[in-house]
């Protein structure tokens, strides 16, 4: 259901800004720029120059509006509820009207248009697609030698797509039942013993109580999910599909994962081609009402957010469309033209089928996990209950392990994505699991909900800014110093496992220190890992 926040129309916001500045104090892109323009007030001041008719520049008009994270941390920081993000988007969106969507932009759409698209087929018809884990050197593109090219530096990190993508598998349904058998005997799990699994055996007890419990009522109730992958887990990290297929089964849920399902539409929607990301989500409606399913599952922050907030939003659902904006120069308002869009009618029968078979059943697989385990929130903030090595040392003396380090466990932090965060207010769901995993040290990040400059396609069209904003998490992961850093988003991964590589590989042979791979994964990977070293 569209939350209540989200059902104010978009025109409303610019009647909000008061000018205080309090969005500047907390965007990573002033940060960087530190310039005025750069912030959500100027942005905001610049739109509503554009949408009053002012004379302005393509140039001026394009840098200031592409160079949004969509992090959100302007909104959350507003004193006036002001939402700045709406206000760029309806910048953009009337920009790509009138047809100023940059040429390069548009070919880079058209590239990834589809699930399958020309780029990763192109990509793999090369041999550009690796065969082993996504971390370390052997997923590093050959393509770097080209990546001068376009502004980035040698030494940048993008892992290749994996040689078979997810929804190529050939199966398109994990049934709950493969592990009945295996899981018939409750009560050998809380007899074995996994101290030689590097599993805390307390934990390892409670957890596999929890999961056999969730399990029984499941499979009782003959619970069915539907997967939807996304672009990115698909072909960068189906380790992470399969790690969620398995725990769903695990936990006695039915996986429906169709091998044709289509892209959120977020690169259009984000670019502001609205009528080619509706076009986009009414394939998606479509395809996902032809299945019977309890929940829809997301493991990509920016989709989840896609199907849960804007489609409602693209089919005209609610007023908070900012897709015709216009000034008022009588009242001196903005204005939303008409009352509604010819979407409404148009996507009718789309729009009811999102009702019937979408709306208030979206869940992020970390939330679905937390909700479905009965996982209470811990009361803190995100200022609260940070550890540092020396707190890990001394909370793990108190649990009875030695100073010598009998725990063999090894630590793991976590960054927040600001589309799961922020866009989805799923932010304590990840860390509880997290907390809850007998074969890891959960070590809470500084910073841990700041942007780490990832945006999408962002820190591919504005490196400089991108690697200046990432800075910050990198210094939080060094004090945290993790074996592995989780997060919830596929993008932020790829954007963390860069920085990480310059910083703790690159930068630190050019220091002469050791090198250091911390690979980068997913709650979801670390808890199917632990669950199946219980089920061995």
């Amino acid at each position: 259901m569209v939350s209540e926040e989200n059902k104010r129309n978009v025109a409303e916001d610019f009647l909000l800004c008061n000018r205080c500045g309090a969005c500047r104090a907390v965007c990573p892109v002033a940060d960087a720029v530190g310039e005025e323009w750069a912030s959500a007030r100027g942005k905001v001041e610049l739109a509503e120059a554009f949408f009053r008719g002012e004379k302005l520049t393509d140039e001026d008009l394009q840098q200031a509006f592409d160079l949004c994270l969509h992090c959100m941390a302007c909104e959350e920081n507003c004193p006036s509820g002001m939402r700045a993000e709406e206000v760029i988007l309806a910048a953009r969106v009337e920009m790509a009207r009138r047809g100023k969507i940059p040429w390069m932009k548009r070919v880079a759409l058209k590239m990834l248009d589809g699930m399958d698209n020309v780029l990763f087929q192109t990509m793999r018809q090369l041999g550009m697609s690796r065969k082993g884990p996504p971390h370390g050197t052997r997923g590093k593109s050959p393509l770097s030698i080209f990546y001068p090219l376009l502004g980035w530096p040698r030494q940048r990190f993008i892992p290749l797509p994996k040689n078979k993508p997810f929804l190529k598998k050939g199966s398109e349904f994990f049934p709950a039942s493969f592990f009945d058998e295996i899981m018939l005997d409750p009560a050998r799990f809380a007899r074995k013993s996994h101290g030689d699994t590097g599993l805390d055996q307390e934990g390892a007890t409670a957890l596999i109580d929890l999961v056999l419990r969730t399990r029984i009522k499941n499979r009782a109730e003959r619970r069915r999910a539907y997967f939807f992958v996304g672009h990115t887990v698909n072909h960068f990290f189906p380790e992470e599909a399969e790690a969620i297929t398995l725990v769903l089964n695990i936990l006695g849920i039915d996986v429906h994962a169709p091998a044709g399902q289509a892209c959120c539409g977020a690169p259009q929607f984000y670019s502001g081609d609205i009528e080619a990301a509706r076009k986009t989500a009414a394939k998606v409606v479509e395809q996902i009402s032809r299945v019977e399913f309890d929940w829809i599952v997301t493991s990509c922050s920016s989709g989840g957010r896609m199907l849960k907030h804007e489609f409602p939003r693209l089919f005209d659902l609610n007023e908070d469309g900012f897709f015709n904006i216009a000034w008022d120069p009588v009242t001196e308002v903005f204005t939303r033209k008409g009352e509604g869009s010819s979407a409404r009618e148009e996507y009718f029968e789309i729009g009811e089928l999102y009702r019937k078979h979408i709306e208030t059943r979206i869940f992020d697989i970390n939330e679905l996990i937390v909700d479905l385990l009965g996982l209470e929130k811990s009361v803190r903030g995100f200022d609260s209950m940070v550890m540092n090595m020396d707190e890990v040392k001394k909370e793990a003396g108190q649990e009875g392990i030695d100073e010598e380090g009998s725990d063999t466990r090894s630590t793991v932090t976590y960054h927040h994505p600001c589309h799961l965060n922020r866009g989805q207010k799923v932010d304590w769901q990840p860390e509880m699991i997290l907390e809850k995993l007998p074969g890891w040290k959960y070590v809470r990040m500084k910073d841990a909900d700041v942007c780490c400059g990832g945006g999408g396609t962002f820190t591919f069209t504005h490196p400089d800014e991108s690697e200046v904003i990432a800075r910050r998490k990198m210094d939080a992961i060094e004090d945290a110093q993790p074996g592995v850093v989780a997060t919830a988003c596929p993008l932020c991964r790829i954007q963390i496992m860069d920085m990480m590589k310059r910083r703790f590989t690159v930068e630190a042979k050019e220091k002469g220190l050791p090198p250091r791979e911390i690979p980068v994964v997913s709650p979801v990977e670390l808890l199917a890992g632990d669950l199946l070293k219980i089920l061995r």
